[in-house]
């Protein structure tokens, strides 16, 4: 499936509802790739998602390993088990389907999960898993990410 290019969208004055936020993001992310050429020194980070954004956040990874040298992203996709698989987003990825797909991955330095997968406050799953006990289970450090095209470019570099 093609997403749309920006255009299409006019001043995405319908993102509250999800409309255009892929197209959004992926304009952002490869607009802030091109100020970047670095060197990530050895840097591997992991970046799970619902299956639905998993082919766009393999594109993204890509780009960011083509901008920084010694830079591995690896990205996951995560089934829901709680609603079902036919729910796809990562709004609605609970705690526990985060750890069962991920338990027996090597995640590296870090693990970024999307933002809308945490309640408001950003502390804690729809499952109330929080994300304190979920890296603690993990044993890595989890950073949530805004669907922002600039915070997940640096948060894959590290804040190179």
């Amino acid at each position: 499936c093609e997403m749309p290019n920006a255009e299409r969208y006019g001043e995405f004055l319908q993102l509250e509802n999800g409309v255009g936020l892929w197209t959004l993001l992926k304009d952002e992310f490869y607009e802030a790739a091109q100020d970047y050429g670095c060197d990530c020194g050895g840097r591997h980070v992991t970046v799970a998602t619902g299956v639905a954004a998993y082919p766009l956040m393999c594109e993204l990874a890509k780009k960011a390993q083509s901008v920084c040298k010694n830079l591995t992203v690896n990205v996951v996709s995560v089934k829901n088990r709680l609603f079902g698989e036919k729910i796809t987003v990562a709004g609605l990825i609970c705690g526990a389907d985060f750890y069962e797909e991920l338990k027996d991955l090597p995640l590296g330095d870090e693990l970024l999960i999307p933002a809308v997968s945490l309640r408001n406050e950003g502390d804690m799953f729809l499952d109330d898993m929080t994300v304190e006990e979920f890296e603690k289970n993990a044993g890595v450090r989890v950073t949530p990410v805004r669907n922002d095209g600039y915070e997940l470019l640096e948060a894959m570099l590290g804040g190179v």
